[in-house]
């Protein structure tokens, strides 16, 4: 997880191993917490929140401030961190407006080895994707809500597939401790690296052919076949029939 830090003890997950140890302030801002607690919280009744995956290995990359901003060098150096932990799958949950030379080495670099990236596709009011979810060989995520409709925010353009992103229930501390809900295609972005997880732990899709595995994992939503608002739609842990 490439985020602002996480609480673990908030989040209810197990940290293997953490990148950039210098931040004294575990996750001030909140949003690495929540994104983790979706991903992989262990249950609890007091506050209905529980992960979508559980007993996985969690490698917590802080690099993003307080106020959710990151240096494109921090990034890139987390990303390269994650190579060399030899991680499976790299969650990214934000976005840059502009490509970047460096974040595309870095990006290549993982794909290279067999690291499947999932990013938020961005809440740019149905405009722009943002990158690294521009990229080809990343996942891009998008954003729906209980209805099935489109989160109103989320990006147009290059979207792969969409997963819960409206209202989402999730662990809240720091900064967005305040906030009366959590939407956004980070918020979705953190769901589908859950089933994505469960998937390839289960032997049922493949690093090396994720993107063709998954269409066989997903419900056609919008328009038929994949379009540029759900992109090949909703990711389910459920084989298509």
């Amino acid at each position: 997880m490439i985020d602002s830090g996480i609480d673990e003890e908030k989040a209810r997950v197990k940290v293997s191993k953490r990148f950039n140890e210098k931040n004294n302030q575990i996750d001030s801002y909140g949003h690495g917490t929540a994104v983790a607690s979706i991903i992989a919280a262990q249950s609890n009744q007091k506050d209905h929140v529980e992960g979508v995956i559980k007993n996985i290995e969690i490698y917590d990359v802080n690099v993003l401030d307080a106020n959710g901003n990151g240096d494109i060098d921090d990034i890139t150096e987390g990303i390269e961190w994650c190579v060399n932990q030899n991680v499976d799958i790299i969650n990214m949950s934000f976005g840059i407006q502009k490509d970047d030379a460096r974040l595309r080495a870095a990006v290549e670099k993982a794909i290279n080895h067999d690291i499947i990236i999932v990013a938020a596709a961005g809440n740019t009011l149905g405009l722009y994707t943002e990158y690294p979810a521009k990229y080809e060989s990343v996942l891009s995520i998008s954003a729906i809500d209980k209805n099935m409709k489109i989160y109103k925010y989320a990006a147009k353009g290059k979207i792969d597939f969409v997963a819960p992103g409206v209202d989402i229930v999730a662990i809240k501390t720091g900064k967005l401790s305040h906030q009366k809900e959590l939407s956004g295609t980070s918020f979705a972005t953190a769901y589908a690296t859950g089933i994505i997880a469960s998937l390839l732990n289960n032997k049922e899709i493949h690093k090396e052919t994720v993107h063709k595995d998954l269409l066989e994992y997903s419900k056609d939503l919008g328009e038929s076949g994949c379009d540029d608002l759900y992109g090949c739609g909703l990711l389910t842990l459920n084989h298509r029939k």
